[in-house]
């Protein structure tokens, strides 16, 4: 079995010399490898979507990211997540569709355009706006495409879209006219939720709660005696018996000029004395009081004041009870028609400050004030209370869909699957349909005319077909333009957004692919847009068809500059901008980085982390290099063997040692194991277990273990065999450990690949190669003790390891003896071990003796 030698001193010299030979040759040079494949794969259209329909599709509904600045890193980590799902159907053998989006409509754009040119909106015409939007983008666009081709992002570069194209304008313009004539679009005047800081309405959807420290002003009301005339009352004439003061608490006393009505509820037995009474406000302005059961009886003074409007509530109790609205607040967020001169232009928070000022100035009004702090309704783009304010908007009824969409919500899966329960509360929470208008000058417009009387005239499909209508322009069939006035509002950006799914079977269906790609395969999307752009796609499908967008939705969370608070273009608070990243600390390294995550998990940025991925990197091409070194040794046998054994799982001519099996073992299960991750969009905890396997079983078991194996075979009886039987493995587990990690880190991966194994496979890329099945290896029909017998070896193995980190000497001294001492039937199983635990612990010797105890020990 063994035969004796002096000293390991040839394996050890010839191992460094060779290898250190081989890494001064082929230093690995991360930056210039990533460029040369990118190179190669747009060059080359690895990722193009096929014309095949023969093939199975799977299809990704990309985010559109929104040209508004500059990337931030939070956009590779939200990216790599479904880019790394898209790689790895790719190589499961699907013809991924995976087109690449650009948002580039809406505010955000305008903001871009101003703060790039040095221009206000208000300065320029429409038209001309509009050009120099479409430029800025331009320019942008360039920006995100490079960046994206530098991170390695999978999208077919054949195919990319922008929410601003012709094409998307077109249907965007024909939906719209669709639904309204199915009159699931209205237009209405209605209290709308507006950003008066960018003079525009907002969608219940764009809105968050945040907290603002305010008063409660407890203020007293008067009740109305029939008797007491009106003059007299306001006057303050009439003696303060003669009536009754109810307090009212409230937040907002600068609407108390639009005050319309008191409410109690209709079971307080100490206010039905009053209901139907009437009751003078601060500002001596009589009100009736009445009666609803949406006051309630536990909070604050009871009594609420209804205003228009104030809040939700307001909104409801105005048209049920159909008061007649008297609007204070104008568009810009400034006082009006008030009653009270002092405050009238001024802007709300100061007029807030002034009326109380007055209050406190005149007698028996205040009754206290009490600090609080106050959740508010804010414009979630721009950080400012929203108010409500009736103008002429348009709407996609959704109030009425919340059934339908709680169903939909069903048919659906969900990663993570308490993501399901956040759509489904925010579904049963909307207070409003989804206003889809917007009063801005970038784009795309309402395809709406009025006649002289106001009706509303549509374009005809005609019209439509011959591309976007722009209503200031374009005139409808039969009309002249003193005849007419143009729609100004244009589309809230989700209109266009809703459609994607729709979008692009539209596109696939004008390149003459035929298929149906619907439902969509995934939708990957940060959890911040489920209430938005999944609520709305939802919706858009149902209305077409009745079925369900897509097949699963995975969701992201948040990369966070600080507690709670995510990184954002609008902040820029992220400390490291993504090109200098990549640059230096290298494309793969970052997307390893970003997969680091289970679903549904925000995670703070740390630079450090990104260190240990650029060791993994570094290990890979280094292990490379030598299993390289041992198979350039060994003569390949012909390339239709090896692809042979790797397809049908076959096992080789000669006789796999334990060591040999248990790492394929250990592959199998690592494959096994991973695809179920990956199945169900776990990358993170996916490579959890590749990092185990590679670090732990390859590198620190396996190779070591071989060593001496590979270079001294004379050493051994069949020493050559047993030299083939670990050849034959390295092959097999090098080529599967690439193909395992090629989604996360295609650029490493690849360079290994056609540095070596492309002679063998014949396969373009290691990007398109099969990702491992355990059915192309040899099947094991005992694999429970192949890895129970290796974990006896394994602890002989650690004790020598132990020992010699002890006695502070080098892993690859010689030792002169191991004895080991255990039973018999433990005995039979480490001397299957024999081969290699002479290379692992460099023994010149082993002396296996028997007994009921579990020893070992070394002289």
């Amino acid at each position: 079995m063994l035969k004796y030698i002096s000293s390991f001193a040839f394996v050890r010299l010839m191992f460094f010399i060779q290898f250190r030979n081989l890494i001064m040759w082929n230093k690995y040079n991360p930056r210039e490898v990533e460029l040369k494949w990118q190179k190669y794969r747009d060059e080359n259209q690895t990722y193009k979507f096929k014309n095949d329909e023969s093939l199975p599709i799977y299809s990704i509904d990309t985010p559109p990211p929104t040209v508004s600045w500059k990337i931030h890193i939070w956009h590779i980590f939200s990216y790599s997540q479904a880019e790394v799902i898209a790689r790895y159907k790719r190589m499961s053998g699907y013809n991924v569709f995976y087109p690449m989006w650009y948002d580039n409509n809406g505010i955000p754009t305008e903001q871009l355009v101003e703060r790039e040119l040095g221009i206000n909106i208000k300065d320029v015409e429409r038209k001309d706006f509009i050009n120099k939007c479409l430029e800025v983008v331009d320019k942008y666009k360039v920006l995100y495409e490079n960046l994206w081709r530098s991170l390695g992002i999978s999208v077919d570069r054949t195919r990319f879209y922008t929410t601003i194209s012709p094409e998307v304008q077109k249907i965007s313009q024909s939906t719209f006219v669709k639904l309204y004539k199915e009159w699931q679009i209205v237009c209405k005047d209605f209290p709308a939720l507006r950003c008066t800081k960018m003079q525009t309405t907002v969608a219940q959807a764009e809105t968050e709660e945040q907290e603002f420290e305010e008063y409660f002003n407890y203020l007293n009301f008067t009740i109305v005696d029939d008797k007491i005339p009106a003059a007299k009352l306001e006057a303050g004439m009439t003696a303060k018996k003669d009536w009754d003061n109810l307090v009212i608490a409230t937040t907002r006393p600068e609407l108390l000029p639009a005050c319309l009505a008191v409410f109690v509820h209709p079971d307080d037995e100490r206010f039905q004395k009053y209901i139907w009474r009437k009751i003078t406000t601060p500002i001596w302005v009589t009100v009736p009081l009445l009666a609803d059961d949406k006051v309630k009886m536990d909070k604050w003074t009871w009594v609420v004041m209804c205003c228009s409007y104030g809040d939700e509530v307001d909104v409801f109790w105005i048209n049920k009870h159909n008061l007649w609205e008297k609007v204070v607040i104008d568009r810009y967020g400034r006082m009006k028609d008030s009653g009270v001169p002092e405050i009238d232009g001024m802007k709300i928070k100061d007029a807030r400050v002034k009326i109380m000022e007055i209050f406190e100035s005149k007698w028996d009004i205040v009754v206290k004030r009490d600090p609080i702090t106050q959740s508010k309704q804010i414009s979630e783009r721009w950080k400012v209370p929203v108010e409500i304010i009736p103008i002429k908007q348009w709407f996609v009824n959704l109030l009425d869909k919340k059934e339908i969409l709680l169903a939909q919500n069903e048919k659906m899966r969900w990663f993570p699957w308490f993501m399901k329960k956040r759509s489904n509360d925010w579904i049963e929470n909307l207070q409003r349909d989804w206003n889809i208008s917007r009063s801005r000058k970038f784009w795309i417009p309402i395809p709406v005319r009025y006649d002289q009387d106001d009706n509303v005239i549509l374009p005809s499909e005609e019209q439509l077909s011959r591309g976007m209508i722009d209503p200031s322009v374009d005139l409808p069939d039969g009309y002249t333009a003193d005849q007419i006035r143009p729609e100004t509002l244009i589309f809230d950006t989700w209109f266009t957004s809703w459609l994607t799914p729709y979008i692009n079977q539209k596109f696939l269906e004008r390149d003459g692919y035929k298929q149906n790609i619907l439902p969509i395969n995934l939708r990957p999307q940060s959890h911040d847009i489920i209430r938005t752009w999944l609520l709305y796609t939802t919706l858009h499908t149902y209305f077409r068809d009745g079925q369900k967008p897509f097949e699963d939705i995975m969701v992201s969370w948040f990369l966070l500059a600080a507690k709670w608070e995510k990184i954002s273009k609008s902040k820029w608070n992220a400390k490291f901008d993504p090109e200098s990243l990549i640059e230096t600390r290298w494309a793969d390294a970052v997307r390893y980085w970003a997969l680091g995550l289970q679903l549904g998990k925000d995670t703070f940025f740390d630079e450090n982390e990104l260190k240990n991925w650029q060791k993994l990197v570094t290990k890979l091409w280094n292990a490379f290099a030598f299993v390289k070194m041992q198979l350039e040794w060994y003569k390949i046998p012909a390339a239709t063997k090896i692809t042979l054994w790797l397809r049908k799982g076959q096992a080789p001519e000669w006789q796999l040692l334990p060591t040999d099996e248990w790492i394929l073992v250990r592959l199998q299960e690592t494959i096994t194991t991973m695809r179920n991750y990956l199945d169900k969009y776990e990358y993170g905890l996916a490579k959890i277990h590749f990092e185990d396997f590679f670090w732990k079983d390859f590198c620190d078991n396996y190779l070591e273990m071989v060593k001496v194996r590979l270079y001294k075979p004379e050493l051994f009886e069949n020493g050559e065999e047993k030299k083939k039987a670990a050849q034959y493995t390295l092959y097999q587990v090098y080529y599967a450990v690439i193909r395992l990690i090629a989604p996360y880190m295609p650029h490493v991966t690849e360079e290994i690949y056609q540095n070596y194994f492309k002679q063998f496979e014949w396969i373009e890329s290691v990007n398109i190669a099969n990702y491992p099945e355990i059915k192309d290896y040899p099947e094991f029909d005992n694999k429970d003790a192949i890895k129970s017998d290796f974990d006896k070896f394994l602890e002989i193995v650690e004790y020598v390891r132990k020992y010699k980190t002890e006695k502070q000497i080098s892993m690859w001294a010689e030792l002169e003896k191991l004895i080991v001492k255990w039973p018999n039937d433990y005995l039979d199983i480490i001397k299957k071990h024999s081969d290699d635990l002479v290379g692992v612990s460099k023994t010149k010797n082993i002396e296996w003796v028997e007994d009921s105890d579990i020893n070992w020990w070394i002289d």
